[in-house]
């Protein structure tokens, strides 16, 4: 099943934080049609967005703190607290320097939040420091 849910997601445009220590290769969201057109997904509230990507970490590590966060101005980030901070629990541990491997989550987005476009920064942090970073676009709506 879940080889299936990652052919199903489509490729959307992500950057790389300035401090990386992996290789992002491929990051998939399920649905957005947008993707085709590098516009933001279009992600519905109260429904859960599938978000996969394929990484290469240049470190090893038993363990990865994931961190989801509105990045709201340049000095100012906000996290998304619903958010599993236990990346191992989507992704297999350990990990291992220069072997590419998935993560792959439902997201929940909560009624609460307001219609607008985010950029969201996503953090998976090993406990000796090293992590992956990246951001992506999305547009929340009815």
């Amino acid at each position: 099943m879940t080889l299936l849910a990652l052919a199903l997601g489509e490729v959307i445009d992500f950057k790389t934080c300035d401090t990386n220590d992996c290789d992002i290769h491929e990051v998939r969201v399920e649905p957005c049609p947008q993707a085709e057109s590098h516009a933001a997904c279009n992600i519905r509230r109260r429904k859960p967005a599938n978000m996969s990507f394929d990484f290469t970490p240049r470190f090893d590590a038993d363990t990865l703190e994931a961190s989801l966060n509105w990045v709201k101005s340049n000095d100012q980030e906000l996290p998304l607290i619903s958010m599993e901070k236990d990346a191992c629990k989507y992704t297999k541990c350990p990990v291992k320097n220069g072997e590419k491997q998935t993560y792959q989550v439902d997201i929940p987005i909560e009624s609460k939040f307001p219609l607008n476009y985010y950029t969201i920064k996503w953090n998976f942090q090993a406990p000796n420091g090293k992590h992956c970073c990246f951001t992506h676009d999305i547009k929340l709506v009815r």
